[in-house]
């Protein structure tokens, strides 16, 4: 298949946020902070953030990852007994999604597919989390606060709106992720779907993706290969 149109989840497929947990927490903790506790803290982070998402997701209702985070924060706070605000916590940490850094191969990737195809960007996430370098790319962006949906939740309208501008048959799109809503999302649409699973992670669910890769550089030869 020929693709016409590549999508690129952004974080955790671009770049990598652990790759600023330090500078997360530092401020956050101040003169408590320590890397093994930031460490800590952020996967506790995450359990809280995942309690959050799952009882949002159970509603019809849209909310911003803003106020998930919030929520997150002020649990973890309450537990930890940290001293922070969370509207400032999840501030600081919008401020660091964007300066995520790339992963070894990113740019390498972005710089294959630029002219090739047209390129966007599909991400679960506030605007204001997104680093600006798509912009060189001359990537078009879709998050779901444009769009008031995240990947594979009931209406799956990111992925809908994403076929609707582009106009071209979904199996000529292929969206890139490393989550299961990634790929789950995309194929409810028909568009193809490629897993990046660079921890070499079973895939447990159906459907399959229709790729599994788990670097760019195995990608770009697939795609050298088919296009």
């Amino acid at each position: 298949m020929r693709f016409q149109v590549i999508s690129l989840d952004m974080f955790q497929t671009l770049v990598n946020v652990n790759s600023r947990i330090d500078q997360i927490w530092r401020p956050i903790l101040a003169e408590q902070f320590q890397p093994e506790r930031a460490s800590k803290h952020a996967a506790d982070l995450l359990a809280c953030f995942m309690v959050e998402w799952d009882r949002t997701r159970e509603t019809a209702a849209f909310v911003l990852l803003e106020e998930i985070y919030g929520r997150s924060f002020e649990q973890l706070f309450r537990e930890q007994e940290i001293v922070c605000s969370h509207r400032e916590a999840a501030e600081i940490l919008f401020r660091e999604h964007r300066l995520a850094h790339f992963y070894e191969d990113t740019q390498n990737f972005l710089a294959f597919i630029a002219g090739r195809y047209q390129v966007c960007i599909t991400s679960d996430a506030d605007d204001a989390m997104i680093p600006d370098f798509y912009r060189s790319y001359g990537a078009k962006l879709f998050t779901s606060e444009q769009c008031l949906s995240y990947k594979n939740d009931r209406g799956n309208k990111i992925f809908k709106d994403l076929i609707r501008h582009y106009q071209v048959p979904p199996a000529e799109i292929l969206h890139i992720g490393d989550s299961k809503s990634d790929v789950l999302g995309a194929k409810r649409e028909g568009i193809a779907a490629c897993w990046i699973n660079r921890g070499g992670q079973p895939w447990n669910l159906e459907p399959q993706p229709d790729y599994t890769v788990q670097s760019f550089a195995e990608l770009a030869g697939i795609l050298g290969s088919v296009g």
